[in-house]
């Protein structure tokens, strides 16, 4: 980005999945830095981090968040919590990638769209599927309208954190060495070379929290009520979004068309090989792959139906977009 005002920022969570690939993308995007506070949970104690060729400490707590430029949040939900309420109450502008708020309405959900600039103190990022989503239904929608969508989620065991990499290696090994599956796991089931359906939920048949936010999400990043069904898998791989999608148009229209849309929308792109791509292929790109897009033959040629693959890097799509915000609200400042 274009060189400004240097900022003085602090990333919470920094050890984490998701602050881990923030910190990389500050740095590799050359965002401003004049100052940057690492900060983790008391697991992270006498840990570091390297920014610029420099290894910070991080702390575990901070006395006061004043003096601060921004604030990014990283953390689980729950403890994202105190931390908007610390940000707010010391006036320090927030990005919370926790999803923490945003079923709160009055909450913008922040997205990094050219020509914009958040001005909020609190912005909350959209959840990577729904941002996965909305980028492919997003051209369809400006085009044609849609009707209503069907997708299944194949979600890495990274989707919750460090932990859940750390559970599938530990089961993989167990399985290989014919030992018993070990008994402190993030997941309440075995993982390794299992899928899982809506993993972590038992209140079937109501919608799952994933299934909720997502669906929540996605409404309002297209700005309007769209029919979806959603059936997260947890699925044994450790990185990589997979989207299995059922699209009912409003209006028919034809494949090349269709293609043409989202050869021209932001953060897409498609991909033509036969093969592939598979979940990996997406790993730290921070756009949408689209395969096997296809007329969906159960509606009929003219029913508008239209089925596709997406491939992307769950964390990448969320980190890129707190990015982006910080960059466009640092520009007006």
């Amino acid at each position: 980005m274009s060189p400004g005002r240097l900022q003085r920022v602090a990333v919470v969570g920094a050890t984490g999945t998701v602050g881990s690939d923030l910190l990389e993308l500050l740095q590799a995007r050359r965002f401003p830095l004049q100052q940057l506070v690492p900060i983790a949970s008391d697991r992270s104690l006498g840990e570091g981090v390297e920014v610029l060729g420099e290894d910070l400490p991080v702390q575990n707590e901070i006395a006061s968040l004043k003096g601060l430029d921004l604030i990014f949040l990283c953390t689980p939900r729950q403890a994202a919590l105190d931390w908007i309420r610390r940000a707010l109450h010391d006036e320090v502008p927030c990005i919370d990638l926790s999803g923490a708020v945003a079923h709160q309405r009055e909450i913008p959900l922040g997205v990094a769209e050219p020509g914009t600039a958040p001005v909020a103190p609190l912005l909350s990022g959209p959840s990577a599927p729904a941002l996965a989503l909305g980028r492919f239904l997003a051209p369809l929608v400006a085009t044609c309208g849609v009707r209503r969508a069907v997708a299944t989620l194949c979600l890495p065991v990274s989707n919750v954190g460090r932990a859940g990499v750390q559970a599938l290696e530990a089961e993989t090994l167990a399985l290989f060495n014919q030992q018993e599956r070990p008994e402190a796991s993030t997941f309440p089931h075995p993982i390794a070379f299992e899928c899982v359906p809506s993993p972590g939920e038992a209140s079937i048949p109501v919608a799952s929290e994933l299934e909720e936010s997502v669906a929540r999400d996605l409404q309002r990043l297209l700005g309007q009520a769209l029919p979806l069904a959603l059936a997260p898998v947890q699925v044994p791989t450790f990185a990589g979004l997979g989207i299995t999608l059922a699209v009912e148009l409003a209006r028919p229209l034809a494949l090349a068309a269709c293609r043409e849309a989202l050869a021209k929308a932001p953060g897409v792109q498609l991909w033509d090989s036969p093969v592939g791509p598979g979940t990996r292929a997406g790993v730290g790109l921070e756009t949408v792959l689209v395969s096997r897009l296809r007329p969906d033959p159960s509606v009929g040629p003219e029913g508008g139906g239209l089925l596709a693959w997406l491939s992307a890097d769950p964390v990448r799509l969320v980190t890129d977009n707190a990015v982006r915000l910080a960059e466009a609200r640092c520009a007006e400042s």
